[in-house]
Parts: structure tokens; sequence; C-alpha cells
């Protein structure tokens, strides 16, 4: 089952994309067909490149993530992956908190599939995306959830 969260955008595309040609394949495929399986190809590719989740530029180390935690600002950790539907759906929330919050909250993504991801999936044990950690400025762990995002919640936990 997680082969088909982590990579869920990437499933989606191929059973569209295989769809769209049996349709086409089933009469005489002409020139015009090819194009509109090509035109359905092109846009899923603009749509993944457009709206996937981006992982928090930093050097790439677990180390270097979970430095951030503790130092006096609440952060809010997401894992995430570039292939998950939901992680695609949540990223303009996401966006729109990291803008907000900016001085008052650390926003951290980190793709599950990079080498940090997977080390820190071992130290924070969850086992789908999106999953979001919410730490105080102490670093204590408040609060998680998986799938989504409980805007309330984060909005009470940054409340002085």
């Amino acid at each position: 089952m997680t082969i088909l969260n982590h990579y869920s955008f990437l499933w989606l595309a191929v059973a569209v994309t295989l769809i769209a040609a049996l349709v086409f394949l089933r009469k005489k495929p002409r020139l015009p067909d090819f194009i509109a399986v090509g035109v359905i190809l092109l846009a899923l590719l603009t749509a993944w490149l457009l709206l996937r989740p981006r992982q928090t530029i930093l050097s790439g180390e677990a180390a270097e993530v979970q430095a951030r935690i503790g130092q006096g600002t609440p952060v809010l950790l997401e894992f995430q992956s570039p292939y998950c539907l939901g992680c695609t759906a949540i990223k303009p929330l996401v966006d729109d908190i990291e803008k907000q919050y900016a001085g008052r909250l650390i926003v951290l993504r980190v793709n599950i599939q990079s080498q940090a991801g997977r080390e820190l999936a071992a130290v924070y044990g969850f086992q789908y995306t999106p999953t979001f950690i919410f730490f105080d400025a102490a670093g204590r762990e408040i609060w998680r959830e998986v799938g989504s995002l409980n805007l309330e919640r984060l909005q009470q936990a940054l409340q002085p």
C-alpha cells in the first residue's frame, strides 16, 4: 500500500495514459490520435513539474534538519514525496503557512526518497506521506498529523 501513496501521481499518470492509448488503438490510429496522447502526456508532465512538492533547501543531511529543531523557534516538519497526490494537494496550504508565519515558524519539508528522508523516517517512525510533525520552540514534539494538516490546531500551537 505504501507504493500507492508515495508514487500515486506517477501511477495515476501511467493509468490515464494507458487508458487513452487503449481508446485510441481500438480504432485505426491516425496522426491526430498520436498527437492527442502526446498532449495528454505533456499536460501530465507539466502539472507534475509545476505542482510537485519540493524539499526545503538544505545540505541534504538528516543532522541539519534535526539541528534546526529546538533552536528557539517552533518547527513544522513535513515528510513528503514528489509523487504523492496528497502532498501535491496540500502544497498550497503549506506554502501559505510558510509565508504567513515567516519568522515565527520554520517549515521544513523533507523528501522521503532522499538520503536524509530515509534516515529521518527511521528516527521519527512514520509510514505515510504527507506526515506533519510540530515541534515547540524547545524541540519537543507536540503533535503529528498524517494525510492532512489542521490549520486551527497549528494556529493554537503558535499562540503565545
